[in-house]
């Protein structure tokens, strides 16, 4: 069982990880604003470079956001007294795993069984 410091210490982690990301993802919206689409006239060099800057930022972009949409799960799962409950097969999450990821929503034989069933990009 997840000793009450250790909680504390998860939510605490928890709650500043998602004020860095929220904080990042602002600057990079406000930081990219328009700029975040090739523009016509420029060389094709030149927008070669920017459709594949565009590409890289997209991507940062939505891993962020989708860590940040795990975090605010895991709050929510702290808030619902749920928080060591693996989301998929109603299991614990071993207090060893939430030490190390304290965003994980599941067990590790349900995380490997999504890994192995997730199509390949």
């Amino acid at each position: 069982m997840l000793d009450k410091k250790r909680m504390q210490r998860n939510r605490k982690w928890l709650e500043s990880e998602r004020a860095r990301l929220q904080r990042e993802l602002s600057s990079w919206t406000t930081l990219l604003g328009e700029n975040d689409r090739p523009g016509l006239g420029t060389h094709m060099a030149d927008y070669g470079t920017e459709v594949s800057e565009q590409a890289v930022n997209q991507a940062v972009r939505r891993r962020m956001s989708h860590t940040l949409d795990l975090v605010d799960r895991a709050l929510e799962k702290m808030d619902k007294g749920t928080y060591r409950v693996c989301d998929k097969c109603g299991g614990s999450i071993d207090p060893a795993r939430l030490k190390a990821h304290p965003y994980a929503t599941l067990c590790m034989p349900c995380q490997k069984r999504t890994e192995r069933e997730a199509p390949s990009p």
